[in-house]
């Protein structure tokens, strides 16, 4: 389970979102989550809060395997 305040992996080619904005990510990343919000988690990105979906992201020191 994932929680405000975990570090995540999101792989390259993640969609990452706002309401006014999607963008693809380039390399892969670890990112904060900063909120749950209607099935997607909010990461912080580049100074903004992206929307992200469960699916695109794995929690640091998991097993994922």
């Amino acid at each position: 389970m994932i929680n405000i305040g975990d570090l995540v992996y999101v792989p390259s080619e993640v969609m990452l979102q706002t309401e006014s904005t999607v963008m693809k990510l380039m390399s892969p990343q670890n990112l904060l989550i900063t909120d749950i919000k209607k099935g997607k988690y909010e990461v912080y990105y580049e100074g903004k809060a992206w929307m992200v979906a469960e699916s695109d992201i794995y929690k640091l020191g998991e097993n994922n395997g």
